[in-house]
């Protein structure tokens, strides 16, 4: 019984995928996409009108290519890279209710105003670290 169950699923798994080959493919789809649902907060498919609108907005919004880093050379000899905003680093200082300076670093424009715009004094998705 072993060996002709051992010898069943091979030859069951050559055969599905022999199905599965033959089968026209319908082509790649581009992306997936949900919606949070604003009463129950789950994610979910979209309606055929939010579908609509998605794309819509999408196909309006165009995402320009992210520069490449340039070698610069210096007229000494030293060499840089010009990262543009994806290798900033942002430091944050904030007054806290307490007057004390309350810092963090964060990594963006976005981030940094996300900071500023908080009144509490901690920032979600700040790092922490020594400063010298």
């Amino acid at each position: 019984m072993r060996t002709t169950l051992s010898f069943l699923a091979p030859t069951a798994l050559i055969a599905l995928c022999g199905a599965a080959g033959a089968a026209p493919q319908a082509p790649a789809a581009q992306g997936l996409s949900v919606v949070r649902d604003a009463e129950t907060g789950e994610l979910r498919a979209p309606t055929a009108a939010e579908l609509r609108a998605l794309r819509a907005s999408s196909a309006t919004t165009t995402r320009a290519a992210p520069a490449q880093p340039q070698a610069v050379t210096g007229t000494r000899g030293e060499s840089s890279a010009v990262l543009g905003e994806r290798g900033l680093v942002y430091a944050v200082v904030k007054r806290g209710a307490d007057g004390k300076l309350d810092h963090h670093c964060v990594d963006g424009a976005h981030a940094a105003a996300r900071v500023l715009d908080q009144s509490a004094p901690a920032a979600q998705g700040a790092s922490r670290h020594d400063h010298r």
